[in-house]
C-alpha cells in the first residue's frame, strides 16, 4: 500500500473488504497473495518493497481478519507474479492445488498494483488455464472496482528515492 493516503487505494481496499466478507460469509474459498520479499534478493527493475518483517510486508489492516478465516489460503510470495510466487521447492504450486482442490471454475481477481502484481498474476493464470494446468477453471475475471494502483508523480519522484509511477 502507498505510504501516503490515496483515495483510489482506499476505495479498492473497502471494496476488497466487502467482497472478502461476502465470500467468507458464504464459506467460499479465498486465495490471498501477499508480497513478502527478502531484502537480499533484488527484483529489478523494481526497488525494494514489501520486505518480510516490515509493515509493508503485512496484509493491510482492514483485511488482517482474513488470516483467521478457515476458507482463506494466504500465500506470502517473494516475487511479483502470484502464480510463480506460489511455487514450492518440490515443484508443486499452492495456487494450482487450491484451484483443483476447491474445484474453482471462475476466479475473481482484486488487488493493488493493477499494472504489475494483478496483471502478472492474471496473465499467468490465463496462460496456465489455456494450457490445461488449472482444470476445472473456465473464467478469469478482473474486478476493476477491486483494483487500484498508487500515484507517485514525476515531481514527487525527483525529490525522493521513489520511482515515478503515475496512476
Amino acid at each position: 500500500a502507498p505510504r501516503q493516503p490515496d483515495k483510489q487505494i482506499s476505495e479498492m481496499v473497502d471494496e476488497s473488504v466487502r467482497l472478502a466478507r461476502a465470500f467468507c460469509d458464504r464459506k467460499w474459498p479465498v486465495f490471498a497473495s501477499l508480497d513478502s520479499h527478502h531484502p537480499d534478493i533484488p527484483e529489478p527493475p523494481y526497488p525494494p518493497h514489501c520486505i518480510a518483517g516490515t509493515d509493508e510486508g503485512k496484509i493491510v489492516p482492514a483485511l488482517q481478519w482474513l488470516e483467521n478465516e478457515a476458507n482463506v489460503t494466504l500465500r506470502r510470495k517473494d516475487c511479483i507474479d502470484g502464480f510463480l510466487g506460489s511455487a514450492e521447492k518440490d515443484g508443486s504450486n499452492v495456487f494450482i492445488n487450491w484451484v483443483q482442490s476447491n474445484q474453482i471454475k471462475a476466479i475473481l481477481f482484486v488487488g493493488i498494483r493493477t499494472d504489475i502484481c494483478v496483471l502478472d498474476f492474471v496473465c499467468t493464470t490465463l496462460s496456465a488455464r489455456n494450457r490445461g494446468f488449472l482444470v476445472p477453471m473456465e473464467d478469469v475475471i478482473v474486478y476493476s472496482r477491486g483494483c487500484a494502483t498508487f500515484d507517485i508523480p514525476v515531481e514527487v519522484a525527483t525529490t525522493s528515492k521513489d520511482e515515478a509511477h503515475p496512476q
